[in-house]
């Protein structure tokens, strides 16, 4: 029996984290549980549930999920697994540095979780993509957990409070399609002319381009000159390499590394077009290996296959998109696509002329021509000029949104006005005049033509990171 027994246990010391955490993890006590009791308050709105399991022998293992009580429900979670207590009591310390938190039973932390998750998926928010792994920590959630009744949003309604700029670009489009006009949302840095305790929206035309394009079969075989790549890139659940294992694998000969990153990308997107992990690939993580394989590509790519590879990648679907980039496309492809488009104008023009594509992944390229602008004066005119043709075939197709709807229109406006350069004013007046530019990004175009005036003396800032290693760091900073 003795035997058997250390046998069983070698066998769960060989489990994967994730593995263990789906088939094991319900199957301990449910142990200390806390939560952030003043994410209900009207001026907050956010804070955190922790859920912790005992082991026999004293270790914990818990999952931490960081929740929007007004709007988007689970934002990001984490777990551990097999810590000490102390862990949880030092995490508690920490948070409680920034929100009141006080222990409270299971039931309170499951109906606040899936409360929040109910809530913001009728906005047409699905939960952050780790839940697929941290709500093994949790209890199913059936008729067998007591329904505690909890208020989400503000005043009844859904109330979006943007982190950033490149959020909003995700977050509105769902929540209107969704809501329509009935919720309310504050901008990072208040438009133009509104009052910063006024959140009603905006004025904006409302409508997006409609998704219809079809991928293609594009590699349904991982044939690699380096195999050992792919498993590096899939060793675990961080997007973070380390500088050594990022030169170890830049070592390898250009071209062979160049052809077995697209091959990578390409073989996952073919098995994740839907934003759906297919069940064999269950115990690997696509999203890590994907963003990982566009952030190197930049060092080895060519401007041909490889940038035709990530222009696919912008083709894909909005919910590929939510489920391999998040909040973060700017970080994972803009820089990436810098240094393989920047002397491909005329590819990326054509690529912004396509139909049915999905706005807020289109939107990355017209970034990445201001941020080149801004990186290479020597090719600010050429970019400049590179607007000027793309309003003008917007101008054309307004106000039919198959190929730039009214978000788009209020971006690329945000994009030139980073350039400060008054020369493609009236160009922006004519796209205004059509009535079809989303005013929630910019402002009316009085309030536009302000802002040209007032940043015109202005030098616009470089905002993107190229180089490799300080790349992965950021990656190592947000998740």
């Amino acid at each position: 029996m003795a035997k058997k027994k250390n046998s069983s246990k070698a066998q769960q010391q060989h489990l994967s984290p994730i593995t263990y955490l789906r088939t094991r993890a319900r199957s301990l006590e449910i142990g200390k549980c806390y939560y952030s009791s003043d994410m209900f308050d009207p001026q907050v709105g956010i804070g955190y549930v922790l859920v912790s399991r005992n082991h026999t022998g004293g270790k914990v293992s818990f999952a931490c999920f960081t929740i929007d009580v007004f709007c988007l429900g689970l934002k990001d979670s984490f777990y551990s697994l097999r810590e000490d207590p102390e862990v949880i009591e030092n995490l508690i310390e920490d948070f409680s540095r920034e929100s009141e938190m006080e222990e409270c039973s299971y039931e309170v932390a499951h109906n606040i979780i899936y409360g929040a998750i109910a809530f913001a998926e009728e906005a047409g928010i699905e939960p952050h993509h780790s839940f697929g792994t941290t709500q093994y920590m949790l209890e199913e959630d059936t008729d067998d957990i007591p329904i505690i009744e909890y208020e989400f949003g503000k005043n009844g309604e859904h109330f979006y409070i943007a982190s950033s700029r490149d959020e909003m670009k995700i977050i509105l489009p769902k929540l209107e399609k969704a809501l329509g006009n009935n919720f309310k949302y504050q901008s990072p840095k208040p438009v133009w002319g509104y009052d910063d305790s006024d959140y009603e929206k905006a004025p904006t035309y409302g409508q997006l381009t409609p998704y219809t394009y079809n991928p293609p079969v594009y590699c349904t075989e991982l044939k690699l000159h380096n195999p050992w790549v792919a498993e590096e890139l899939n060793s675990g659940n961080s997007m973070w390499i380390d500088d050594d294992t990022v030169d170890r694998i830049l070592a390898l000969p250009r071209e062979e590394l160049r052809e077995d990153l697209e091959n990578i990308i390409m073989y996952y997107t073919t098995l994740t077009r839907d934003g759906v992990v297919p069940p064999e690939l269950e115990e690997e993580n696509p999203y890590v290996v994907v963003c990982q394989s566009v952030m190197l590509l930049a060092e080895v790519g060519n401007d041909s296959s490889s940038l035709d590879v990530v222009l696919e990648l912008l083709r894909q679907s909005p919910d590929f998109h939510d489920y391999h980039f998040g909040d973060f496309i700017e970080l994972f492809v803009t820089p990436t696509l810098l240094k393989l488009g920047k002397n491909k104008l005329g590819v990326l023009l054509d690529f912004m002329k396509e139909p049915g594509l999905y706005t807020f992944s289109k939107s990355i390229v017209p970034d990445m021509v201001s941020q080149l602008a801004i990186y290479d004066p020597s090719r600010r005119y050429e970019c400049i000029e590179w607007f000027k043709q793309l309003i003008d075939f917007a101008i054309d197709v307004l106000p039919g949104i198959n190929y730039i709807d009214s978000s788009l229109a209020g971006l690329i406006t945000s994009n030139v006005l980073d350039l400060r350069d008054a020369s493609v004013l009236p160009r922006i007046e004519a796209m205004f005049a059509t009535g079809c530019v989303d005013q929630g990004a910019v402002g009316t175009i009085d309030q536009v033509k302000r802002e040209f005036d007032e940043t015109g003396g202005t030098q616009p800032e470089f905002t993107i990171t190229l180089d490799i290693h300080e790349r992965f760091h950021i990656v190592n900073k947000e998740q």
